[in-house]
């Protein structure tokens, strides 16, 4: 079964059994299935236009209880759809579609809302835009394929402020992708010779985190209703095996027509994205500030409950991460004795510092260690942007350290 090819096959997406090879194969299905009755797509004994609504949602039902049947274990699928109306009255498709999935055993286990813009801009007899969809995610069984750390947002320019100030809140790999997902829909007639006009289009960047999200290469992507092939090209894009069902033969030429046109520029562009993502660099800032941030506010601490012992100047050593523990060594230079050493014992195993994932290691000297290498200086007040122009024995010198950041609040609005 690893073997089978990646193809579109003009077929009814009822019969997807007689297509597939028997057994388990589908990681993973991203599919926009006729939303009952709202276009006609061209083909006779189409799913969707000309039935009855029963006879729709039986049908939607049987087809995904096949894909079911061929889905790994570990699988899943993603189903984009919307809402419509009828009899001067609001249809809730996607509650109906996943209580009829749900029966036939797949598990619900996310909504997302698809913010689309660029679509039909009215509800029929409504008053407002029509804006978003629904992305429904299910599961095969409770255990799945998810890699949430792969879409996590890590570009700087995309964040607030605050990550500076308070990294203890970010996940250094990002942060999580939440439960509204922008996306725009590829624009009509921007396709030219190479696409087709399609009513609505999935955008690439979208399917392109479902498939990062829930596959791994050479796994298997599905779609039983392949449309214009937006799902299967990025599935060949990223080096996933694909496999396609579409009744309208138009569209399965056309499929395979862009395909060969623009494999080549999407696997490079695949390629890119794998070595250019700035996640590491990402992760390594974060985890920084976290280490310099700890030292001062512990620091802070210490001198806010002891002024009678005079100043003290903490130095941070670069953190080092191992697995998902952060080490860091910390040196408290000042009049150390027992009360303090006891204080701070007990200070950081308490909030705020047992949110920062760090590991300390702890050391005391009465004054500063001689100097080893380049070093930074941070006040008290500002661990995120070091002191130029600073001696090691200034008193606006609060922290030292091997690490250099330097950041300005105002980039990062």
């Amino acid at each position: 079964m690893n073997n089978i090819q990646s193809n579109i096959f003009n077929y009814d997406s009822r019969r997807l059994s007689e297509v597939l090879p028997e057994g388990q194969i589908i990681q993973t299905t991203i599919s926009s299935p006729p939303y009952y009755d709202m276009k006609d797509y061209g083909v006779a004994g189409q799913v969707g236009f000309g039935q009855t609504y029963d006879d729709y949602l039986n049908d939607i039902t049987d087809i995904f209880k096949q894909v079911l049947e061929h889905t790994v274990d570990d699988g899943t699928l993603w189903i984009v759809v919307d809402t419509f109306k009828r009899e001067n009255g609001l249809v809730f498709l996607p509650a109906d579609i996943s209580e009829r999935l749900k029966s036939v055993g797949w598990k619900l286990q996310n909504i997302i809302i698809w913010k689309k813009d660029k679509t039909v801009p009215w509800s029929s007899g409504g008053f407002v835009q029509r804006k978003f969809e629904y992305v429904l995610f299910f599961s095969k069984g409770a255990r799945y394929k998810s890699y949430g750390d792969r879409a996590r947002v890590f570009d700087k320019a995309k964040l607030k402020a605050w990550w500076i100030k308070y990294p203890e809140r970010y996940n250094p790999k990002g942060r999580a992708l939440d439960e509204i997902w922008e996306f725009p829909i590829p624009v009509q007639g921007s396709w030219g010779d190479e696409y087709i006009r399609h009513f609505c289009p999935l955008p690439k960047e979208m399917v392109a985190t479902m498939i990062s999200l829930s596959t791994d290469e050479n796994d298997i992507v599905f779609d039983p209703f392949s449309g214009t092939g937006a799902v299967l090209s990025q599935a060949a894009y990223m080096n996933r095996k694909y496999v396609g069902i579409e009744l309208n033969p138009e569209y399965v030429t056309h499929s395979k027509q862009y395909l060969k046109k623009t494999i080549k520029e999407g696997k490079e562009e695949y390629r890119k994205s794998l070595v250019q993502t700035g996640q590491e660099q990402f992760e390594s800032e974060i985890i920084n500030l976290r280490a310099l941030k700890f030292g001062r506010l512990l620091l802070k601490k210490i001198e806010t409950e002891y002024r009678e012992y005079g100043r003290f100047i903490i130095y941070v050593d670069c953190p080092v991460l191992e697995g998902n523990a952060i080490r860091v060594n910390y040196i408290i230079i000042g009049r150390v004795d027992d009360t303090i050493k006891n204080y701070v014992k007990d200070t950081i195993g308490k909030t705020p510092f047992s949110k920062y994932g760090i590991e300390s290691n702890i050391s005391y000297k009465n004054s500063l260690p001689r100097k080893k290498g380049e070093e930074f200086f941070y006040s008290r007040t500002n661990s995120y942007s070091f002191q130029r122009n600073k001696k090691r024995d200034c008193e606006m010198v609060a922290i030292i350290s091997p690490i250099c950041v330097d950041y300005k609040e105002s980039d990062y609005k």
